[in-house]
């Protein structure tokens, strides 16, 4: 079976999922909207796949490459040669396919809203995990990747998903609903409920962040889709930004003082609400 799969490339339901990068490279457990599609349509025996994309088609391409990572032959069309396509009856032996759902969960739209996006995950969180080299499943519910470093102290309630590289602190908390990509750093006490962390994001000591999508220092609320911009790195930020400071965080972070008690410049950030020693964002 050979495919042509159609990118969208913005949504206006979504709009902020394409803000940082194309739409179907929106990370989803671990990878990109795009690498588990191109993978379902593998192990649905597809061997040619016509990718159709127009939205920053550099950065898909440098993700996709020629698709040998599924044992697949991508193709990437021209506009010219995708309208051509979509204007002539499918033959036999081939198939159309917009990038609106997963080819592993059909019945789940992705791109009608924040909450089914972010729904779709929880309901492929189990076997996305099963299918990930390196990911476990500590308790019930709760998968880590063994990449993964977690304090003895933190509590992690299912479901919930832990990527590689992701550092959890001391006494921090991870769900139940909430899914970490990779390269995260949660300092101690931040409480993380049904949301989900971006790849490489800071979230900070005792920051809670709940029913929300936090991508660097962005804050995106699932449910209302509303954005914000957090302008306090020792709140939420993007860890390559800090250069010399992720390796060492915990140490730097910790020489301020405890982090139970803010130093004057987080005491009381415009914007945010505090409760009970608490960042609410």
């Amino acid at each position: 079976m050979n495919y042509t799969l159609i990118c969208p490339t913005a949504v206006p339901a979504v709009p902020a999922l394409s803000r940082q990068r194309p739409l179907v490279l929106a990370p989803f457990l671990g990878r990109t909207v795009l690498e588990h599609a191109l993978a379902g349509l593998a192990a649905n025996g597809a061997k040619v796949v016509r990718l159709l994309a127009e939205d920053r088609l550099p950065e898909i391409q440098a993700v996709v490459g020629a698709g040998q990572a599924w044992g697949l032959q991508v193709v990437f069309l021209s506009p010219r040669e995708g309208a051509e396509i979509l204007s002539r009856e499918v033959p036999p032996g081939e198939s159309v396919m917009t990038l609106d759902h997963l080819p592993q969960a059909p019945e789940r739209p992705l791109w009608d809203s924040y909450q089914g996006w972010y729904e779709a995950q929880l309901a492929l969180l189990p076997a996305f995990a099963a299918q990930r080299v390196g990911m476990r499943e500590v308790t019930p519910g709760v998968f880590a990747d063994l990449r993964s470093q977690i304090a003895g102290d933190a509590s992690l309630v299912a479901p919930c998903w832990i990527g590689s590289g992701v550092f959890v602190g001391s006494q921090a908390v991870v769900g139940p609903g909430s899914i970490i990509e990779d390269g995260s750093y949660l300092d101690s006490g931040a409480e993380i409920v049904q949301s989900i962390v971006g790849p490489q994001t800071y979230v900070g000591s005792v920051t809670e962040i709940r029913g929300s999508f936090a991508w660097g220092s962005e804050l995106l609320h699932l449910e209302s889709g509303s954005l914000a911009q957090v302008t306090d790195r020792f709140l939420l930020s993007e860890m390559r930004v800090r250069s010399g400071f992720a390796a060492g965080l915990a140490g730097i972070i910790r020489g301020i003082g405890n982090r139970g008690t803010a130093p004057d410049a987080l005491a009381n950030p415009p914007g945010l609400a505090r409760a009970g020693g608490r960042f609410l964002l």
